[in-house]
């Protein structure tokens, strides 16, 4: 009875849609998983109708597959796809730290270096995790560019649904804290195009790094 009271509260707040990503972000729905109706209305407390149209819009956003007289499944990442993600969203990044390098006042250049010292002072897979998606979403949301922020984000979130175990992978932590560094450096340097590059590069080494955990070569 707690956890549905709080699930509930949780969907208020935040839309059924972000409520049922969070879950297949988390892999408490994981890749493959049938989300039948009875189901997310008795977990999420709330109408058919709502989980219906929270459906049509995760089928659009790429995180669930309606199949007719089936019903609703979590999507199911190829190699490829995540491939084609980590793609994207080098772009994405790229473009955004090109576009704010030049203009960021001081404190949100010290918001930026806090996150890496975070990252760096943690230990703990969860923690760097958290903060190294704040670092990368700040830097996105810095842009203040809707449209990019939105496309970002989805990509993130698509990223967590196909790879949760991914920042595990043997030496992730210590080259990621050295990218960003890298990239912190151009931008305090106020070096656009080099800060783009770094930033492309570190996502290429991201998905790299992703793509040998995930085939067992490392």
């Amino acid at each position: 009875m707690g956890k549905d009271i709080s699930t509930n509260t949780y969907s208020n707040r935040k839309g059924i849609p972000e409520v049922i990503k969070g879950k297949i972000a988390n892999w408490t729905f994981g890749p493959g998983q049938r989300l039948t109706e009875i189901y997310l209305i008795n977990v999420l407390s709330t109408t058919r109708n709502k989980i219906r149209e929270a459906l049509r819009q995760l089928e659009q956003e790429g995180f669930v597959k309606i199949i007719p007289n089936v019903g609703a499944k979590v999507i199911e990442f190829s190699q490829k796809d995540i491939e084609n993600i980590y793609d994207i969203l080098g772009a994405l990044e790229g473009l955004a730290v090109r576009i704010i390098t030049p203009f960021l006042r001081a404190e949100q250049l010290e918001s930026l270096r806090i996150l890496i010292n975070k990252m760096e002072a943690t230990n703990r897979i969860s923690l760097f995790h958290k903060y190294n998606m704040k670092f990368h979403s700040l830097i996105i949301e810095l842009s203040e560019n809707e449209r990019l922020i939105k496309l970002a984000e989805n990509l993130r979130f698509s990223i967590r649904c196909a790879s949760f175990q991914s920042m595990s992978s043997p030496g992730q932590m210590e080259a990621s804290i050295k990218e960003h560094r890298r990239i912190f450096g151009a931008i305090k340097d106020r070096k656009s195009v080099k800060a783009e590059q770094l930033v492309r590069n570190h996502i290429l080494h991201a998905k790299n790094r992703l793509m040998k955990y995930m085939n067992k070569s490392l």
